[in-house]
């Protein structure tokens, strides 16, 4: 891959502030309770491969790219489904009063 050297500084710098977002997660993650870190985990395997992608793109590598890509997309999609799931859990459920009506009504 041809990428100007602007912007594989540019990557470079990323992947540094990125590096600082996995050590938050990380620290986040040790304070979760043990039934409650699923999600610290997803964030910090977010962060952890940003930063894989971030370098390989610093570096140019493809095959980084190939590998990395692919892994960010199945741990967004968990990230994503479970914060359906969590949304729909946290919707009240109707009561009977509150059913649909009739169409007549």
């Amino acid at each position: 891959m041809d990428i100007p050297d602007w912007l594989r500084w540019a990557f470079c710098a990323f992947a540094a502030v990125q590096v600082i977002f996995v050590y938050r997660a990380l620290q986040l993650l040790r304070l979760a309770e043990p039934g409650r870190r699923t999600g610290p985990w997803l964030v910090v395997a977010d962060d952890a491969v940003g930063v894989a992608m971030s370098v390989g793109l610093a570096l140019g590598s493809l095959n980084v790219l190939l590998a990395a890509a692919p892994l960010m997309l199945v741990i967004g999609a968990c990230r994503g489904i479970r914060a359906l799931l969590a949304r729909r859990a946290a919707r009240p459920t109707p009561t009977a009063a509150e059913g649909a009506a009739p169409a007549g009504q």
